[in-house]
């Protein structure tokens, strides 16, 4: 079934990986000889090109159900039969779609979709694939790391990149070639996201995860994905790189692909990067940056050719490029389509500081605007079949969760119920953790875990973690840094007696007398091929120790994993990234995990007007220079306490940035670069990027309306606002774009109350009242009060204010009169903080 072209190319692939996986060779070999030849042939690929760490942390038998359950598609389906290779090679027999955990899935989501899709053409396949994806999981924002399709599959939740990666591998089950579609940020507003496109018939169509609709090409994100800069797929392997697609160059063992033109208008960026005397910087590394969050985020990477050039196709508004070559860089900003060449020279680094002028910079930024690249709109009767059965999609859903969830168990458990809820599935493996026996430690350990730890956690790997000496350590100490099983965002693992049968009993002395020697081990045993990994991956311990390759991440990862095994406290900073282990009363960072460049510790002291209000990631951010690229820190949940932050922090050069996110999505952003040395305590005054003429809003007339509350009461809008402006908001619970609205009123909870806002959430129907997200604002939030109004009457305020009815939620800001002050539809990060603003500069 395979064609000689294809042998040569997983041939030749594997045989460059062997150095690489040399320490799994009897396991290779073992496998490979139960193998039929085109099965081998197709192992040879994944081998050959998989991240190398999956090499690590996977079995044999793992990928080989994914070979078997593809060969049998390509032998037996139709649509499947007659796939192009390579489309076939890289978006069905790919078991990899993005950094998800990785479990021998395919058979089973076939088992669960072939009666529904049998005998159907390949439009209507998609489609129902989609709504069978929709009775099975909904959206659920969540942590970075990324759960299988199978945990996705039995806890019923997951975040877009989760919903993506789930409903791919239900498309390639099925033999249906699929990829996840992202943008890695918005320009217009915070936050990234997440979709798939289908290969039918010669081409590929767009649709949601698990958001079905009655026609492709379409998604409530489609509006929102003309307005971004960079949209990409990526592949495993570059078997497919035709040149029919723009290639946006290699992550390790990733290939990107520039999707941007299929959603958005571009243009054609040029970068030419050149050194002092004018010759071209050949091989200079070239990032194409989108302010979002409040930092500088490296969408693209790509590399300079001989002539120092390197181009890309992006949207159309303003985007930051970063050149460097060898320890110096240059940056510069570009607005598009005005400016589509770019010439920069890098001349700063690290070791010179004079260029870090210690003042504030001003910058504009301006996102693409929003364009009909998919114009196409569904008729009544389909719009009303896909809200019916998207209804019922959510009912069977939640009735098949439901079931899973034992009140009477959970009783015995009231500290631990909201576990157990969230487990889905899982719940017997929470349920039977606990009740083994009466350790303490049971429920402490299940307490410093995350809330999708539970979704997929295994009562096994935390029987292994719980042989774990209690010591004399301080309460929190123990628990978050030596009991607990979980370090970064690697997967749980019982990875501590398997370290603990790994080093001989002389190396584990050691390590206990001198951690020092736990990292200088690491340093000395452990490797770092980039080219053959992806980033976004990290390794577990035991697999970082089986291969003896790992990123510094994973590195990291394993220093804190030996450090708990032998007994020693440890973690990864939460603000550098940087491991640390407890000696004495405080964490230090092994000597060896610093540079010359960061010994020695400074202070920073910000001060805060009163008033302003500082999100970390979402008005202001600070970085620090690391090599040819400021890496930010993560201080999240950092807010000023009387007027003032203070931060420790260690010697080098830093950037601070200040953002104001205005309603038309545009950014006025202020930066300041400076350096710290060592023994350095600087103050410095935040400053919030000052509002330009007319970004105040005007008010428009809008037409009167009754809201029904749950009695059938009716309540006029004007009536309602009379004395105090209020937000309208008509809701599309369990939709993606409203749980991120509602998720923002949780966040702001504090804020807004004590503001004293209201908001008026319009339902569709009463039993949306049951969405878990809404109740839980309803718990927590104030002045939230729920009516009930007519389609016509939100299709009228929308068009009033100049924003698609069709895309919920639509968010109004209504003053006396009525009249609307501000408004926004779909898909808005960020928007309950923009009304918070808005709203503030309006009396009642």
């Amino acid at each position: 079934m395979v064609s000689a072209r294809f042998q040569d190319y997983a041939r030749k692939k594997y045989a460059e990986r062997e150095v690489f996986l040399a320490p799994l060779r009897e396991e290779l070999e073992n496998g490979f000889s139960g193998c039929t030849g085109d099965e081998a042939v197709c192992m040879k690929f994944l081998y050959g090109t998989m991240p190398l760490r999956d090499a690590g942390e996977y079995a044999f038998s793992t990928f080989l159900g994914f070979v078997r359950h593809a060969l049998w598609l390509r032998e037996n389906v139709e649509w499947c039969k007659s796939l192009p290779e390579d489309i076939f090679a890289d978006y069905v027999l790919s078991y990899r779609i993005n950094n998800e955990d990785i479990t021998d899935c395919r058979a089973f989501f076939y088992s669960q979709i072939r009666d529904r899709i049998d005998g159907l053409e390949p439009e209507e396949a998609v489609k129902e694939i989609n709504y069978w994806c929709a009775e099975n999981a909904a959206y659920e924002a969540s942590d970075e790391r990324t759960a299988s399709p199978m945990t996705v599959y039995r806890c019923g939740k997951g975040r877009c990149g989760e919903e993506s990666v789930f409903a791919v591998t239900a498309y390639r089950s099925a033999g249906i070639p699929a990829r996840q579609i992202y943008t890695p940020r918005w320009s217009h507003c915070d936050d990234n996201h997440a979709w798939v496109e289908v290969y039918i018939r010669g081409s590929w169509y767009f649709l949601g995860a698990c958001e079905p609709e009655e026609v492709l090409n379409k998604g409530w994100f489609a509006a929102p994905a003309s307005r971004a800069i960079l949209i990409h797929s990526r592949a495993f392997s570059d078997f497919s790189a035709d040149g029919q697609q723009e290639s946006l160059g290699r992550d390790g063992a990733a290939v990107y692909y520039n999707n941007t033109p299929a959603y958005a208008r571009t243009c054609r960026l040029g970068i030419t990067v050149e050194d002092e005397q004018g010759r071209p910087c050949e091989k200079a590394g070239v990032a194409v940056e989108i302010l979002n969050m409040a930092e500088y985020y490296p969408a693209a990477v790509l590399t300079a050719d001989g002539q120092g050039r390197a181009e890309i196709t992006v949207g159309m508004g303003t985007v930051r490029v970063r050149a460097w070559k060898d320890d110096r860089f240059a940056e510069a900003l570009a607005v598009l389509p005005e400016e589509k060449e770019i010439r920069l020279v890098p001349e700063f680094s690290a070791e010179e500081k004079e260029w870090a002028a210690d003042i504030w910079e001003q910058e504009e930024w301006t996102p693409p605007q929003e364009y009909p690249m998919h114009p196409g709109r569904q008729s009544e009767e389909q719009k009303q079949r896909r809200e019916r059965r998207f209804a019922e999609a959510g009912a069977k859903r939640e009735s098949r969760f439901s079931a899973y969830y034992e009140e009477e168990k959970a009783a015995e458990y009231p500290q631990e119920a909201f576990m157990l809820r969230a487990a889905g599935e899982n719940f017997g493996e929470l349920y039977e953790f606990l009740v083994r026996d009466g350790s303490a430690d049971r429920r402490r350990m299940l307490h410093s875990l995350s809330a999708k730890d539970y979704k997929d956690l295994k009562k096994e790997v935390l029987e292994d973690h719980l042989l774990c000496e209690r010591g004399d350590w301080p309460e929190d100490i123990y628990v978050k840094y030596l009991l607990c099983p979980r370090i970064g965002r690697e997967e749980l693992t019982a990875w501590r007696s398997f370290i603990r049968t790994y080093f001989t009993e002389e190396e584990k002395r050691e390590f206990r007398r001198d951690p020092e020697r736990i990292y200088r081990h690491i340093r000395e045993n452990i490797r770092y091929a980039p080219e053959q990994e992806y980033a976004a991956l990290c390794a577990t311990p035991a697999g970082c120790l089986k291969l003896k390759y790992g990123s510094p991440e994973s590195q990291n990862i394993l220093f804190a994993a030996i450090c708990r095994s032998l007994g020693i406290p440890a973690r990864l900073n939460h603000v550098t990234g940087k491991p640390e282990y407890w000696r004495g009363d405080s964490f230090r960072i092994p000597e060896e995990a610093g540079d010359e460049n960061t010994k020695g510790r400074a202070a920073l002291v910000l001060l805060a007007e009163d008033g302003d209000s500082w999100n970390y990631f979402r008005s202001w951010t600070l970085g620090r220079l690391e090599g040819t690229g400021f890496r930010t820190l993560d201080y999240s949940g950092c807010m000023p306490e009387n007027n003032s932050m203070y931060l420790a922090l260690e010697k080098g050069i830093y950037r601070l940035i200040t953002v104001r996110r205005r309603p038309d999505g545009s950014q006025c952003v202020l930066r300041r670069t400076f350096a710290l040395e060592a023994g350095e305590t600087k103050r410095i005054r935040l400053k919030c990027p000052e509002e330009k003429n007319g970004d105040r809003n005007e008010k428009i007339p809008l037409q009167d309306f009754a809201l029904r509350d749950a009695d059938g009461n009716a309540h006029m809008l004007s009536a309602l606002t009379k004395e105090e402006a209020a937000v309208l908001a008509f809701l599309g619970t369990g939709e993606e774009p409203t749980e991120h609205v509602l998720n923002e009123l949780l966040d702001c909870a504090s804020r807004w109350n004590e503001r004293g806002h209201r908001l008026f959430a319009v339902l569709r129907s009463p039993e949306e009242l049951e969405n878990r997200t809404l109740r839980k604002v309803l718990d927590n939030v104030s002045g939230i009060q729920v009516y009930a109004a007519g389609r016509e009457d939100m299709e009228r305020t929308a068009e009033s204010m100049g924003v698609d009815s069709e895309k919920l939620p639509v968010l109004v800001i209504v003053g006396n009169g009525p009249a609307g002050i501000y408004a926004c539809a779909g898909y808005h990060v960020g928007s309950v903080e923009l009304m918070l603003g808005i709203a503030g500069q309006y009396e009642k």
